[in-house]
């Protein structure tokens, strides 16, 4: 996903959260005032991890229910993985994992991108 312009994101947090649209009209003023830049930043089971502004473009993943940015993706995976089919610990960390996900998947559309160059030189479609 990639983001671009002023946009913020409001992740809900927990199942307990009220849905967005049985809030009050108060009750959204004050969600929107909230700002990833403050001691708090989440209210009524919501919360807004951060913000992109002034047209940055960021390359944001999404891994086990968080959304980042591409290079907070390190420092923030710093965990051991864990395997919810095997309920075991494995001992890569979790931005390990996602590496490797990432990098097959930049090898399987490169193939593909070469396919189609090879296809188009030689005239067949």
């Amino acid at each position: 996903m990639i983001a671009m312009g002023t946009t913020t994101f409001y992740l809900k947090h927990n199942d307990l959260g009220r849905p967005l649209n049985q809030m009050s009209k108060n009750d959204l003023e004050l969600l929107s005032r909230l700002t990833p830049y403050g001691k708090d930043n989440s209210y009524l089971g919501w919360k807004i991890p951060f913000e992109l502004h002034n047209g940055n473009i960021y390359v944001l993943i999404f891994w086990k229910g968080r959304l980042m940015k591409l290079e907070d993706a390190p420092k923030n995976l710093n965990r051991k993985n864990y395997n919810k089919y095997k309920e075991k610990t494995l001992r890569k960390y979790e931005w390990t994992v996602l590496r490797r996900l990432i990098l097959n998947e930049v090898e399987c559309l490169n193939k593909y991108f070469k396919n189609n160059l090879r296809k188009k030189k030689h005239g067949t479609r």
